[in-house]
């Protein structure tokens, strides 16, 4: 995979996802070995519905 391409999936929610559902279903490991992908999951969601809600109140404040 080029590098430019590899860097970019790195940072991709899913690939994080990924690898903390098959950590706790196919391994059965605990909490403790899979909250780090877990934070950044949620981290990136906060800042995705952060982002959102800021345009969504844009968009709102022009239709008035």
């Amino acid at each position: 995979m080029p590098e430019p391409l590899r860097s970019l999936m790195q940072r991709s929610p899913a690939r994080h996802f990924t690898g903390f559902a098959q950590a706790v279903l196919y391994r059965g490991v605990g909490f403790s070995l899979v909250w780090k992908d877990l934070l950044e999951v949620i981290c990136m969601g906060a800042v995705c519905l952060g982002l959102a809600l800021g345009r969504f109140r844009k968009t709102m404040a022009g239709a008035r």
